[in-house]
């Protein structure tokens, strides 16, 4: 008999032994089972378990890699360091109209300047590395590099590429009066008269303002680099004689080499100008070695999916290679940079390497 309530209630129910099955609702009670029985129920049970848990996981990483696959599902922001009308800003409208023609998604760019980049830099870090928000960083960054190395965030350190963009050649140009037809002109005229040549650029501290300084080192003549606010003021500098050559981005200096009030001396590539096709280098000036250009990247935090760089890169390039496109960007002074994302890291590291060399030969103040 089962025991009895001390307390006069009814008996205790008896209690399950080890291995013992209870099931009041069908049927007797199940026979216990023994240990080899209870052994292969908990293992059968662990693997039907297992199992879901796997069969969830793997769901999970097709809806992530299906969501991948759609990319992109909203718009795509192209967050650009600086205002509006510059040769990188007129690059990503031309690719973002062609870019919405392709993934049926807004391609906006943004134009957020301050604080030499960061503002910009911070903005995208923030928004995350899924792909949608990405940075246009350039050749001002690998001068940034030693300028202010202690910039945070940093476009080099805490960003990865996703595609080059365009390549911006810079000339060489005189005044229309200046006595120089050629650039060999000009060096012959610096070794023979140190300290008589002035070269204009803009701003301290810009590629072309580094340019200068390069070509006066390679070259190996002493002259003053002075620079000057903007593009148009420089180029009415050279214009009216006040330096005798000037460095400049083709963009900057179109419409004044269109317009004849400049003339047009050399070209800063070391392959020529598509946009100036025909034109000397420096290096055809005996000026060697000289291969300078400014260009620009699309960049997106560390960690973006890589499956989404690939897209991105390979849509990107498709578009630069296309003639039509491709015609339309050397009327604005741009050359497509062609390649992957490695070709980005490449660059940085070669222009970091140069441009580090010309500041500290010159002495450029750093920003600590």
């Amino acid at each position: 008999m089962a025991p009895s309530n001390s307390m006069g209630g009814a008996p205790f129910p008896r209690r399950l032994q080890s291995g013992e099955i209870l099931n009041r609702k069908c049927g007797p009670p199940h026979i216990p089972m023994s240990w080899e029985d209870e052994l292969n129920s908990f293992v059968n049970l662990k693997k039907v378990t297992l199992g879901g848990l796997v069969g969830v996981a793997v769901a999970l990483s097709a809806g992530a890699v299906q969501a991948q696959e759609d990319f992109p599902t909203r718009p795509v922001s192209i967050v650009l360091p600086f205002g509006t009308g510059g040769v990188s800003d007129i690059a990503a409208r031309l690719l973002s109209e062609k870019l919405e023609e392709t993934f049926g998604q807004r391609f906006l760019v943004e134009n957020v300047p301050g604080a030499n980049g960061l503002t910009a830099t911070q903005q995208v870090l923030q928004a995350g590395n899924d792909g949608y928000t990405l940075l246009n960083m350039g050749n001002s960054a690998t001068i940034r590099r030693t300028l202010a190395p202690n910039d945070q965030p940093s476009q080099i350190d805490d960003f990865e590429p996703v595609t080059p963009v365009a390549e911006f050649g810079l000339v060489v140009v005189t005044g229309p009066d200046s006595g120089y037809e050629t650039l060999e002109d000009l060096v012959a005229a610096a070794k023979e008269n140190p300290n008589t040549i002035n070269i204009g650029s803009v701003a301290a501290g810009s590629t072309q303002n580094l340019t200068a300084l390069l070509f006066s080192s390679v070259a190996e003549i002493e002259a003053s680099v002075i620079p000057y606010n903007s593009s148009p003021e420089l180029m009415g500098a050279v214009a009216r004689g006040e330096v005798d050559i000037a460095f400049e981005i083709v963009a900057g200096a179109m419409s004044a080499i269109d317009n004849e009030q400049v003339r047009l001396l050399a070209t800063t590539m070391a392959d020529g100008s598509r946009v100036f096709p025909g034109t000397p280098t420096v290096e055809d000036a005996g000026v060697t070695p000289f291969d300078v250009s400014s260009w620009n990247s699309y960049v997106a935090p560390n960690g973006v999916p890589a499956e989404i760089v690939a897209e991105l890169n390979a849509e990107i390039q498709r578009i630069i290679q296309d003639p039509e496109v491709q015609e339309e960007m050397l009327s604005f002074g741009l050359e497509p940079f062609i390649g992957g994302p490695e070709a980005v890291d490449e660059r940085i590291e070669a222009d970091v390497a140069k441009w580090r060399a010309v500041i500290e030969d010159a002495g450029l103040p750093i920003q600590q």
